[in-house]
């Protein structure tokens, strides 16, 4: 630590043939913001009788600032009068009467107006913007994610940057904004000193104040200045597996002195949301901003998935696993009619998810298959696992099935009117060779055409074994496209 040396006399030495004593020194921080969460506490060494000491706090003038102040209590900040004492050069002198010691020390505002989440081209950290359904807006990468209009508010209380906002539907320009990561990323953000009044007149002398965040580096680790921008790298990837990061990050203020000795002056929270998704939207068609992440789909996507291993065919496993078992969905089993999904003009290969809607579950919870492909393509291709529908036909038999919301197989779900599909939508890869389906769990013992059964969700199943199992007579995919969103 920096001993501040003392004015004053030294004690004598105990005998001529020792050395001299060491004068007094006050231990303390070179800086202080009294809004940053460190208390200005002191300590004196090489004098013990001082060690319980009230001080006094100067102004650089002489004139006393806080008549008394106990050291295990220290400073808060505020003149005798109970106001916010003002940025500038200060001094703690400590004293019994015979001798005074003072250390100089500098009040200090400190604070982040803005926050700017970056990237470097994928090489470390991709960033992706966020897309807002209900006000049809997309993330602006150039603005920051949260920001804060002044560092102080009403009685010099300080400021802290903004909570999260809690629709998923619309922005809140009160709020901080969500970010989205691919999961290996390890963000770069720029922070934004206050641009006026931040540090005041510091007079630090030869101490500088520097950021510090724990897990991050600071890549231009330069003193900080009224205006200036910080920019930190976090030194980990964001996580091994997709899912959420939600936190409190707790960004650091220090003064340090020119022997190196580094002191704590603020701690300034930013809470802050990151979605880990696997890659960038996988949409063959990416015309227009309805095509990066929405905020309202991926995020009770990620929750629901948290911790899925980031391989395409592992999120869609799991997307089909939420959607089947959680989504609160039930097949419609009057006419098998699509709730959210339509075919533009009758094409087959130009189906169309209604991604809007079903997020508000506007008409209804009754699905039917090519409902459960557009869901399982909209989620997934949003979150970077590439995904086709597929469609099979025509007029088949079907062996026992477990259609989504049911409670037992059977092979006529539609009751004594039909016991088959005239045509079925699932979800595939390019390669058209794997097969994902919420809208039913297959028979997965030996027997696919008679009880007992044993469910099998359809999670990266050969085409093939899936068209053994779900047809009773002949079937095969005729059409095989990616289909739009809306």
């Amino acid at each position: 630590m920096i001993l501040w040396l003392a004015l004053g006399c030294p004690p004598f030495p105990s005998s001529t043939e020792e050395s001299a004593a060491a004068e007094p020194a006050i231990l303390a921080a070179p800086a202080f913001d009294p809004l940053g969460g460190v208390p200005f506490t002191w300590s004196v060494e090489g004098d013990p009788s001082l060690s319980d000491v009230a001080g006094s706090i100067l102004a650089m003038d002489g004139s006393v600032v806080r008549a008394k102040v106990a050291p295990e209590a220290g400073w808060d900040g505020k003149d005798d009068d109970g106001a916010w004492a003002p940025t500038g050069g200060y001094a703690l002198s400590v004293g019994d009467g015979s001798r005074i010691d003072e250390h100089t020390f500098a009040v200090v505002r400190t604070g982040i107006m803005a926050v700017y989440a970056e990237d470097d081209a994928g090489i470390t950290a991709e960033r992706l913007p966020l897309y807002w359904s209900m006000k049809r807006h997309s993330q602006d990468e150039a603005e920051p994610f949260t920001q804060l209009s002044a560092l102080e508010g009403a009685e010099g209380r300080r400021l802290d940057l903004p909570d999260l906002g809690e629709s998923l539907l619309l922005p809140d320009d009160a709020a901080a904004e969500p970010l989205a990561y691919t999961y290996d990323s390890r963000p770069i953000l720029a922070l934004t000193l206050g641009a006026s009044g931040t540090f005041g007149a510091a007079n630090l002398g030869e101490a500088e104040l520097h950021l510090v965040v724990e897990g991050w580096t600071v890549l231009n680790d330069t003193a900080l200045v009224d205006g200036g921008t910080v920019t930190i790298q976090r030194d980990t990837p964001l996580g091994t597996t997709l899912g959420v990061t939600e936190e409190t990050l707790q960004i650091g203020i220090e003064a340090v002195d020119k022997e190196g000795t580094s002191w704590p002056v603020a701690s300034l929270p930013m809470p802050w949301r990151v979605y880990r998704v696997l890659d960038a939207p996988s949409w063959d068609d990416e015309d227009g901003e309805r095509y990066d992440p929405w905020v309202a789909a991926v995020d009770p996507a990620l929750r629901a998935i948290e911790g899925t291993e980031p391989v395409r065919e592992r999120a869609l496993d799991a997307l089909v696993r939420w959607v089947f078992e959680d989504g609160g969905l039930a097949y419609d089993t009057e006419g098998g009619a699509s709730a959210y999904t339509t075919y533009v003009q009758g094409d087959w290969n130009r189906a169309n998810f209604d991604m809007t809607s079903f997020l508000a579950r506007k008409y209804g919870m009754i699905v039917n298959c090519t409902d459960c492909a557009g869901i399982i393509v909209g989620f997934g291709n949003m979150l970077g696992a590439h995904v086709d529908y597929a469609i099979i036909g025509w007029d088949f038999d079907l062996n026992y099935i477990l259609a989504i919301g049911g409670t037992e197989y059977d092979h006529c779900p539609f009751g004594g009117r039909s016991c088959g599909f005239s045509y079925h939508a699932v979800t595939t890869n390019t390669d058209n060779d794997l097969i994902w389906d919420a809208t039913l769990a297959l028979d997965g013992d030996d027997d696919p055409g008679s009880a007992p059964h044993t469910e099998l969700l359809v999670q990266s199943i050969p085409a093939d074994e899936y068209l053994e199992r779900l047809a009773k007579t002949r079937a095969g995919y005729v059409y095989q496209a990616q289909g739009t969103l809306q």
